[in-house]
This record gives structure tokens, C-alpha cells and sequence, in this order.
């Protein structure tokens, strides 16, 4: 059974690149474009990492990782940001990474995450 990563981003085209992406890397790949969806999406399925947008249509990504930790600990999420400096409140990520990171890069680094965080990703 394939890892399984909820891509959170109010950006269309950034979603279904990163869909695409992590698809072909052999992932399972849902989205969302709201805090709201994100949350539904996350207490419904088998999620194995998240990786979220900060500014979000309707809340932040900060808000939104808050709350994921409450419900599941053990899930690691990563903070995808063009921001240069963190934004307040992401004490509790496992990860930052920018927007500018190279496919290839993006890929290394979320393997690397999901290994460290003990998930099989082979």
C-alpha cells in the first residue's frame, strides 16, 4: 500500500503539480484547498505526512497543523512556504520547506522526513 500525503494549498496549479509529482514518485496523493476540507480529509483516511501552504483561503497553515497534531501526533507535517522567515506558531512542524526547492530536492527531502519519522516508504 502506497504512503499516503494530503497536500494542502488554496493554489490550484500548485496542488496538481504537486499531485503529479508525488504520484509519479509512486505516492498516494489527496487534496485540499481549505482548512476545512484538509481537516475532513485528514479524520477520514489513513494520511502518512501533510504538507500545507501558510497563507490558506480560509486560516493558515499554522492553524491547521495545531489542529492535525491534536488529532493525530504521530503524523509528520511539513510547512511548504515563499516566506523568508518562519511564520509565528510552527513550533510543532516537523519540517519547512520552500517553495523554490527543486522536484528533485522536494522528493529527497520528504523520503528522508518520512524514514526519520520511522514510515516504510519502500
Amino acid at each position: 500500500m502506497p504512503m499516503v500525503i494530503l497536500c494542502v494549498d488554496d493554489d490550484h496549479t500548485a496542488l496538481t503539480v504537486r499531485r503529479l509529482l508525488f504520484s509519479v514518485a509512486g505516492y498516494a496523493v489527496l487534496t485540499a484547498s481549505s482548512v476545512e476540507t484538509a481537516l475532513g480529509l485528514f479524520d477520514r483516511n489513513r494520511v502518512d505526512l501533510v504538507i500545507t501552504d501558510h497563507f490558506l483561503t480560509d486560516g493558515t497553515g499554522a492553524e491547521l497543523t495545531r489542529l492535525m497534531r491534536r488529532l493525530k501526533p504521530e503524523i509528520p507535517l511539513v510547512l511548504l512556504t515563499g516566506l523568508a522567515d518562519l511564520p509565528p506558531l510552527y513550533e510543532h512542524i516537523d519540517m519547512v520547506l520552500s517553495k523554490g526547492i527543486t522536484p528533485e530536492n522536494f522528493l529527497r527531502e520528504i523520503a528522508r522526513l518520512l524514514v526519520s519519522c520511522g514510515r516504510n516508504i519502500a
